[in-house]
């Protein structure tokens, strides 16, 4: 089968998964959370979209960003990735975006519905996103890896330091500063490191270099409860996860659910639901709307304490 045609294969599975009635799936996925030893939560880009911050809708651009939409952009992901625009530009737009994304935007729903769900359980978050929304809900930080880093944070591009600073401060001031038509900022306004003057970077691991020591201080605790998980009724709650990143979270946690004896795959994916067929019967694929049946799980979660 070509690529293509397993994308085909996702969408139309997708397809029908998002038009069954999921209520006993969502109610087994309850049960089986309830009664798991170690529960694994892999969150990507599909949690976050689902309260709102999509970054390939054309809606979301219009209302978030409408002059981004006069430039000719069709989603914010299009706009932040133009080759064609100006250093400045570049720095602007992403001042805006991280505003809106990282500082500006509030707990989103499915967060805090997961957190209900979760109450009381043994749990450790793997995450790519890098708008903090985990934190921000109220999971615990010694209980959260985010191997990616922080949109928040800044580093140097040499680097002369292993120095990481918040950079909030530093955002707004772009943002003030700038052509709100445009989005080009003061070359003034563009960040340096504090040390040496070198132009500063994002401390996210899609750039380079990479100064890792902020984003591994949890890897340690992660890797000895990802294995400890290997002797335990397991869960594997995968949320919005795609084929971006997919050697983060969706490769491994098939392969684990497959690997452990005891262990089970909630996978709960608006594009992607489907598992491989040799772990079907260890898994849950729920479709649709993942903010929803997050928050129809949170009611059934209550209704069972």
């Amino acid at each position: 089968m070509t690529y293509k045609e397993r994308m085909e294969a996702y969408t139309k599975e997708a397809k029908r998964l998002s038009h069954e009635d999921n209520t006993e799936k969502l109610k087994e996925a309850v049960r089986l959370i309830m009664d798991s030893e170690r529960l694994i939560i892999g969150g990507a880009a599909g949690l976050s979209a689902a309260g709102g911050m999509d970054f390939m809708s054309e809606k979301s651009l219009k209302k978030n960003f409408p002059a981004l939409s006069d430039m000719g952009y069709k989603t914010l992901w299009q706009a932040l990735w133009d080759p064609n625009r100006s250093e400045c530009q570049k720095w602007g737009m992403h001042a805006a975006e991280i505003i809106w994304a990282r500082f500006d935007y509030p707990v989103i729903k499915a967060y805090t519905d997961l957190l209900s769900i979760i109450e009381g359980k043994d749990y450790f978050v793997l995450t790519s996103n890098i708008d903090d929304q985990f934190y921000k809900a109220g999971f615990d930080p010694e209980r959260v890896f985010a191997p990616q880093d922080s949109m928040a944070h800044f580093q140097c591009s040499v680097p002369c330091c292993d120095d990481i600073w918040y950079g909030e401060d530093i955002y707004r001031r772009i943002y003030e500063n700038m052509d709100k038509k445009t989005f080009t900022c003061r070359p003034e306004d563009l960040p340096r490191c504090p040390h040496c003057g070198a132009p500063a970077i994002n401390n996210v691991r899609d750039f380079k270099p990479f100064i890792p020591k902020m984003v591994m201080k949890n890897k340690e605790a992660f890797t000895r409860y990802f294995n400890e998980a290997a002797s335990h009724r397991t869960v594997f709650l995968e949320l919005g996860v795609g084929f971006n990143s997919p050697g983060l979270i969706r490769h491994p946690f098939q392969r684990f659910t497959w690997l452990y004896p005891n262990a089970h795959l909630i996978r709960m994916n608006m594009e992607y639901p489907s598992v491989p067929d040799k772990i079907k019967d260890k898994s849950i694929e729920i479709g649709g709307d993942l903010g929803l049946a997050l928050e129809k799980m949170a009611a059934v979660r209550n209704d069972m304490t």
